[in-house]
């Protein structure tokens, strides 16, 4: 019993064709509305994060305008922070948190550069 377990690790896997390709599709499916909420949670993150510091008037606009958005607690229409994120089975209040301190961590590190410098 022993060697055939030992001699079992050198024998090649048979997989199906159909095993094989599954082991390159999403492991889990969401309905295009939702995947669309995610699209919308994504690029408000980006635009967040990619134009905290920025100096030109359009990304600074972005950067605004997602702060804006991820801090509204407002849920009368369909695609508000909260709204997304609970479609989603997040928690808006946790990720609303975790950004800002993400954004304090940014500003306070982009600040000790300045004063280092």
């Amino acid at each position: 019993p022993y060697m055939e377990k030992v001699l079992a690790l050198f024998q090649p896997d048979v997989l199906i064709r159909d095993q094989f390709v599954a082991t390159y599709k999403r492991r889990f499916h969401l309905e295009p509305e939702k995947t669309l909420m995610l699209a919308v949670l994504q690029d408000a993150v980006v635009c967040f994060q990619d134009n905290l510091a920025a100096t030109d008037r359009r990304k600074r606009r972005l950067f605004l305008e997602a702060q804006e958005w991820i801090m509204e607690e407002d849920t009368d229409y369909l695609y508000s922070f909260e709204n997304i994120c609970d479609s989603l089975g997040f928690s808006p209040s946790y990720l609303r948190r975790g950004l800002m301190s993400w954004k304090e961590a940014m500003l306070g590190t982009r600040r000790e550069g300045r004063l280092a410098g």
